[in-house]
């Protein structure tokens, strides 16, 4: 038994893979942001995914254009003949946010996925929303719907989804951390309500975790390390791969990015330090650090970076852009087995397989 999580080269963009033993398969935010213009490095994920006929999930963890991008031409959408057919890939359970599926004010991508999560919750098939704000339970109602959270796939923070709570089968464990329902209701940041995960991938006696943060701010990560303790859920904490949230941007950790390194909390040093395993690793998907201007406000940022390194002690760290380098970036590919993580070295070619890193 053996599973595969891919994390593709996309700018300040995320679009993550995860292939299950099983043939299962969960995508994580799609974003089509490469373009036809001479130069461009970035991955082109649409050829590149359009080999898979359907995902058993597609996860889109919040409304922003970087996590989107493109998926109203990739998939098929069920609530509009417009989006069907044409060699579309299938979506057979869709995961969103509460805020996601109540937001009016969206880019065209996001406004297609919200139509569909729409039409999924009314007809009551193939769909997971998570959180349950009082603007959710008044939708429901307005639209006929009962507020019953198991006729509505609602999932709430501190769920633990096991094989029989989602499609994705025995090898894998879901525990959800965010968003929670007090920060869905009014939301003034898109970024604010993504969905954070811990998945769980089991190897005979090994479990192998990933977290999965979407663009989450420090504050929601603070509240999730201190929820986490104090309701004896320690062991949803910990993590082999770490996606760093939010392009490696600095307010993944805090309001300010420092001068020479972003200062945090206690709980977020924890989350790094106390809960990674031996042989974790870091993941940011952005760009390259050398795209980065003196004056430029946009993520990455060398103070995050630096950061994430220092408080992991000294845990790996890749940004997507710049693997295996800046010149010609690839997928970065980690297999996951009862040894814990390989990651795939791309040398020139093939891609071959490294002996390490492994996950104590």
């Amino acid at each position: 038994m053996s599973q595969k999580i891919t994390f593709y080269p996309l700018g300040n963009a995320e679009t993550v893979l995860l292939e299950l033993s099983n043939g299962k398969k969960m995508l994580m935010d799609y974003a089509a942001m490469r373009t036809d213009e001479a130069g461009d490095k970035r991955y082109d994920i649409t050829t590149a995914l359009k080999k898979h006929k359907s995902f058993d999930v597609v996860m889109f963890s919040h409304a922003h254009d970087d996590h989107v991008k493109g998926a109203k031409d990739f998939f098929e959408f069920d609530h509009a003949d417009k989006y069907k057919g044409d060699g579309r890939v299938q979506i057979k359970e869709l995961w969103v946010s509460s805020a996601f599926v109540l937001d009016s004010n969206v880019c065209e991508d996001a406004r297609v996925i919200r139509q569909e999560a729409r039409h999924r919750l009314k007809n009551g098939y193939g769909i997971k929303v998570f959180a349950e704000p009082d603007k959710l339970d008044q939708w429901l109602e307005d639209n006929g719907l009962s507020t019953d959270d198991s006729e509505n796939s609602i999932i709430h923070a501190g769920t633990l989804l096991k094989n029989a709570d989602h499609s994705l089968g025995d090898e894998l464990e879901v525990f959800v951390h965010a968003p929670f329902s007090e920060d869905s209701d009014e939301v003034e940041d898109r970024n604010d309500p993504s969905i954070v995960l811990q998945l769980r991938l089991a190897n005979f006696l090994r479990t192998t975790t990933i977290f999965i943060t979407g663009d989450i701010p420090h504050e929601i990560l603070d509240k999730i390390v201190e929820r986490s303790e104090n309701g004896g859920n320690e062991n949803y904490l910990y993590w082999d791969i770490y996606d760093i949230p939010h392009h490696c941007s600095h307010t993944g950790l805090a309001d300010e990015r420092g001068d020479k390194i972003t200062e945090t909390s206690d709980n977020i040093k924890r989350l790094l330090s106390d809960y990674s395993q031996q042989s974790a690793v870091m993941v940011a998907s952005c760009r390259a650090f050398s795209d980065v201007g003196k004056d430029d406000t946009q993520p990455p940022h060398f103070q995050a970076r630096d950061a994430y390194i220092e408080y992991s002690g000294g845990k790996e760290f890749f940004a997507t852009m710049e693997y295996p380098n800046e010149r010609n970036p690839q997928p970065l590919v980690y297999e996951i087995d009862f040894h814990g993580i390989t990651r795939k070295v791309i040398a020139v070619s093939p891609i071959i397989t490294s002996p390490a890193p492994r996950a104590g």
